[in-house]
């Protein structure tokens, strides 16, 4: 009874291991047990435990490694595949599928997005920079173009974008860009060439001042007057610091544009006076994320001036700007930015570029308007002009199918006495939208918008616009 009770449990652990190679150590145990008749039956069971007990750390050893092997397997196919969120604004961020192509005998991943895009316009008033609502661009005078009705295609893009493991880190690439043309046409303007390794970065994308996560989901190309908004060549770093905060540092390309005096010395001509920058821009900022969003401070100094055939003079500019986007609820968001800074006017939306009106009439906009970085003083000496800005948008996701966005933005200029009567001395920017996103990949919407422009002289424009827009996402 006890050799038959002993075996028999012995023979029920065996049948819950489902592994061949268990059943034959047990073949091979009663074997040598029927070869060995002189040993006791207590030897002959312990022994049959003994191989038992081996053999159940042999399978365990096998499954860790087999475990081991999935697990690295899973983490290389993840790091071939996992594409890092790319920044763009708002309105650029409705849903579209993976897609992706594993290059050949290579870890690298390519990526090919991009969407189509149409804006229909139509405006009361009159503005050069037909494509995008900049209202610098506002004419002064009336009859500067007849056409008021636009239906560019602009606003499509094409963007390729990779991800490839090494052993610094991940390296990213992305080259892409748009359509846009101030007139409306569809012509290649380059916004992305850039690539990064960990911290490391270097190519053309967003300027380190600028907050690309703060502008809000409008449809109009060019966003509110006050936002701080430029891509250009530079060489970044930046890193992770606990949990909630990210610093960065970028060296990046100047240019300055100097504001011609309207009263120019005699035998000076404006041709003679030559924009120089003697040390590219730098900036730093620090972001803090956190439950109720996220902000982010910049700062940027700059060196730059004028030349003529008899004179030189240089001067520095410096810019705070404070953004961010502060969450309402899981849905809704307040976007923000506050800035202020000397010699920073060629960072925003509405300085940056010289579309006035007087082009239409043989006038180029520089000789009417004047630079936007800095002047002379009332001491003939160089001066970065002074320039406040700042905007406040709301984003509402009504459900999953509709959105909107309502805002204002001001942006104002502490003119010198040396500019022109028609430089840019205020202007504000308004809008609102209804957006519809029949199918993750399509949006369409009407937006109306609202801007007006003062000058140094007091002059005034003004402009309403109705834009509808549809994108198709790929």
């Amino acid at each position: 009874m006890i050799k038959s009770s002993k075996a028999h449990k012995a023979l029920t652990y065996l049948s819950k291991r489902k592994y061949l190679s268990l059943s034959l150590v047990v073949l091979s145990a009663f074997l040598t047990t029927a070869a060995n008749g002189q040993q006791t039956d207590e030897e002959r069971i312990k022994k049959l435990e003994q191989r038992l007990l081996d053999l159940e750390q042999q399978i365990e050893v096998q499954k860790q490694e087999g475990s081991n092997k999935t697990t690295h397997s899973k983490a290389k196919a993840n790091s071939s595949t996992k594409f890092p969120k790319t920044v763009q604004r708002s309105s650029h961020e409705f849903e579209a599928p993976d897609k992706s192509i594993v290059l050949s005998h290579s870890n690298t991943t390519l990526q090919i997005g991009g969407q189509i895009w149409l804006d229909a316009i139509h405006n009361n008033g009159e503005m050069t920079n037909r494509a995008g609502f900049q209202t610098s661009s506002i004419a002064y005078e009336k009859n500067t173009n007849k056409d008021k009705t636009l239906l560019s295609a602009g606003q499509s893009k094409l963007s390729f974008k990779s991800y490839t493991p090494t052993d610094l880190g991940v390296m990213t690439t992305r080259f892409e860009f748009d359509m846009f043309d101030n007139e409306g046409d569809a012509a290649f303007h380059l916004t992305h060439l850039w690539g990064e390794l960990g911290g490391f970065g270097a190519g053309q994308t967003f300027s380190g001042f600028m907050d690309i996560n703060s502008f809000p989901n409008v449809l109009d190309y060019w966003g509110p007057n006050s936002m701080v908004f430029t891509r250009q060549p530079q060489l970044r770093y930046s890193t992770v610091i606990g949990d909630t905060g990210k610093i960065m540092f970028t060296i990046e390309k100047s240019s300055s544009d100097f504001a011609t005096p309207r009263v120019l010395p005699p035998g000076i001509d404006p041709n003679d006076y030559d924009d120089i920058n003697e040390l590219p821009d730098i900036t730093a900022s620090y972001l803090h994320n956190g439950d109720f969003g996220y902000i982010k401070t910049a700062i940027i100094f700059r060196k730059f001036g004028y030349e003529t055939a008899n004179e030189k003079d240089t001067t520095v500019g410096w810019g705070v700007n404070v953004s961010g986007s502060v969450s309402v609820n899981t849905d809704d968001a307040i976007k923000f930015q506050v800035v202020h800074g000397e010699g920073i006017g060629r960072y925003f939306n509405d300085t940056c570029c010289n579309y006035y009106s007087d082009e239409g009439q043989g006038v180029a906009a520089s000789d009417a308007t004047g630079g936007v970085d800095a002047g002379l003083d009332g001491n003939n000496s160089l001066k970065g002009i002074p320039i406040t800005a700042g905007f406040v948008y709301y984003n509402k996701q009504w459900s999953k199918k509709w959105s909107s966005a309502i805002g204002y933005s001001y942006l104002e200029v502490d003119n010198l006495v040396s500019q022109k009567a028609k430089s840019i001395k205020n202007s504000t920017y308004a809008s609102t939208n209804l957006i519809w996103y029949p199918v993750s990949q399509v949006k369409a919407g009407i937006e109306l918008l609202y801007g007006d422009i003062q000058s140094r002289s007091g002059l005034e424009g003004d402009d309403f616009r109705i834009q509808t827009s549809v994108g198709f996402k790929y």
